[in-house]
C-alpha cells in the first residue's frame, strides 16, 4: 500500500509536469533545475518509505506521508512560477534593450570572445593539471584540490555552464563558431569525466538558449519522451550502471542486491533531508524554530540536526565544502509551521521567477553578453534554492544592483552625447 501509494503521487506529479509542457515550455526550460530536483524527491521518498536504511542519518525510512507534503510544495511552486512570469514578464515589456560595444566589437562579438577565452582558460587549466578521465586518483569531485591553478575554480567550475549556452546562443548568427565551441564544451566536460549530472546542465543551458533566441516557438510533444532513440539510451546507460554495480556492488555492505543498490544510488538519497524534516516537524510534532537566520545556510543546520556521526566530523565535512542534497524546502519545514511554511516559499520563487524574466528577456532582445551573465546568475540562484545556501544570493543581487549602475551610466552618457 505505501508503494502504491508513493507511486501515485509521482504519477500525479509527472502528469502535472507534462501538463506544463505542453503549455509553457519555456517555463520548464527556465524552472528545469527546481522542477527535476521535486521529480527527483518524489523517486527517493518512494525508496525511503519502503524502509530503506539511510546511510546519512544513520537509521530506517519508514511511512510519514511525505509525499503529500512534497506534492503541496511542488504544486505552490509551479503555481508560483507561473505567476512570477506573467507580473515580471509584462513589467520587463519595457525594459529597454542595453547591448555592450567596445570600439567596433558589437555585442555578439564581445559575448564570442568572452566563450573562447574561458574555454581557452579551462583547457589550458586543463591540460596543465591531472585530467579526471585518464586519472586513477583525482576526479571529477577532487580536480580543484589538485589543479594546476586551483583559484581558477570560481570562474570555471566543474562543468561552466555558461559557456555552453553562450555557444549554443551563437548558434543562429555565427553557426560554424557556435558548433566549434560546442564541440570544445563537450570535449571539456568529457575529459573531466562528467556523467550524468554534468551532461544534464549541459544540455539544460543549450536548450535554454536556442528556444528563447529561436523566432519560432516550438510546442512540446509527448512522442519526444517516448522516442526510441531516446528510450535505447536510456536503456543502455541503465545497462551500463548495472553492470558496474554488478563488478563492484558498493551497496554490498547495506545488504543490497546490485539491481537495488542502482536505484538507492539514483533515487534513495535525493530526498533523505525533506523526509527526516517531515518526520521531525509534522509527523512527530517537533516545534518549530522560527529562527529566519537557519536560511542563511539552510544546509548546514539540517546536516548538523541529522548528522548521525560526531560533530568532529561535521566540522571536517561542511569546512571542506562538502554537503548533502536538497536541503530546500526541508528548511522552511524545521522554521515554520506547514501552512506558513508554503507561503514563504511562494514569496521567496520571486526571486527565481526575477531572475527568470529577465534572463528570457536579454536572450529575446539578442543582448548577448548580459544574457550569458543572467544565465550564470540563475544558475546560482537556483542553486541557492535547491541547496538552501540563501548566503549565496548575495552574490547574484551584488551583480544585479552593479550591471544596473553600470547600464544607467552608459545610458546616461549615450543621452548626453545625442543631446549635444
Amino acid at each position: 500500500m505505501i508503494i502504491a501509494t508513493n507511486i501515485a503521487l509521482i504519477i500525479i506529479a509527472l502528469i502535472i509536469l507534462i501538463y506544463i509542457l505542453e503549455r509553457d515550455l519555456g517555463l520548464f526550460l527556465l524552472s528545469f533545475i527546481i522542477l527535476l530536483q521535486y521529480i527527483w524527491m518524489f523517486c527517493s521518498i518512494l525508496v525511503i518509505e519502503n524502509g530503506i536504511y539511510i546511510n546519512e542519518q544513520g537509521r530506517n525510512g519508514y511511512f510519514v506521508y511525505s509525499g503529500f507534503i512534497l506534492l503541496l510544495f511542488y504544486v505552490t511552486s509551479l503555481l508560483s512560477l507561473i505567476f512570477y512570469k506573467k507580473t515580471f514578464g509584462t513589467l520587463f515589456k519595457k525594459t529597454p534593450s542595453f547591448k555592450f560595444k567596445i570600439g567596433e566589437l558589437k555585442d555578439i562579438n564581445i559575448a564570442s570572445i568572452l566563450i573562447g577565452t574561458i574555454l581557452g582558460i579551462a583547457y589550458f587549466n586543463l591540460f596543465n593539471s591531472p585530467i579526471p578521465l585518464f586519472s586513477e586518483e583525482v576526479t571529477k569531485f577532487n580536480f580543484w584540490e589538485h589543479a594546476k591553478y586551483p583559484f581558477l575554480k570560481s570562474i570555471i567550475g566543474n562543468v561552466i555552464a555558461f559557456a555552453g549556452f553562450g555557444a549554443a546562443l551563437l548558434y543562429r548568427f555565427k553557426k560554424r563558431t557556435s558548433i566549434f565551441y560546442l564541440t570544445l564544451y563537450l570535449g571539456y566536460l568529457i575529459l573531466m569525466d562528467q556523467k550524468f549530472t554534468g551532461f544534464l546542465i549541459a544540455i539544460y543551458g543549450i536548450l535554454v538558449a536556442l528556444y528563447f533566441s529561436s523566432n519560432v516557438r516550438v510546442q512540446f510533444k509527448l512522442k519526444w519522451i517516448l522516442n526510441k532513440y531516446l528510450i535505447t539510451i536510456v536503456i543502455a546507460l541503465f545497462c551500463l550502471v548495472y553492470y558496474k554495480y554488478s563488478v563492484k556492488e558498493p551497496f554490498k555492505y547495506m545488504g543490497l542486491t546490485p539491481l537495488e543498490s542502482v536505484f538507492y544510488r539514483a533515487f534513495g538519497l535525493q530526498a533523505h533531508v525533506f523526509w527526516g524534516t517531515t518526520e521531525h516537524y509534522i509527523y512527530n510534532g517537533t516545534p518549530n524554530t522560527w529562527n529566519l537566520s537557519e536560511l542563511w545556510k539552510g544546509m548546514h543546520v539540517l546536516m548538523r540536526e541529522f548528522w548521525p556521526w560526531s560533530y568532529e566530523a561535521y566540522v571536517s565535512v561542511t569546512t571542506r565544502g562538502v554537503s548533502w542534497t536538497n536541503a530546500y524546502p526541508s528548511i522552511l519545514l524545521r522554521i515554520f509551521p506547514l501552512p506558513i511554511a508554503l507561503l514563504v516559499n511562494m514569496l521567496l520563487l520571486s526571486v527565481v521567477g526575477f531572475f527568470q524574466s529577465l534572463l528570457a528577456t536579454f536572450i529575446e532582445r539578442r543582448s548577448f553578453v548580459l544574457s550569458i551573465v543572467f544565465f550564470q546568475l540563475l544558475m546560482w540562484v537556483s542553486y541557492a534554492y535547491t541547496m538552501a545556501y540563501f548566503n549565496k544570493l548575495i552574490i547574484p543581487f551584488i551583480l544585479l544592483f552593479a550591471l544596473s549602475f553600470f547600464t544607467f551610466l552608459i545610458n546616461k552618457t549615450r543621452k548626453n552625447e545625442s543631446e549635444n
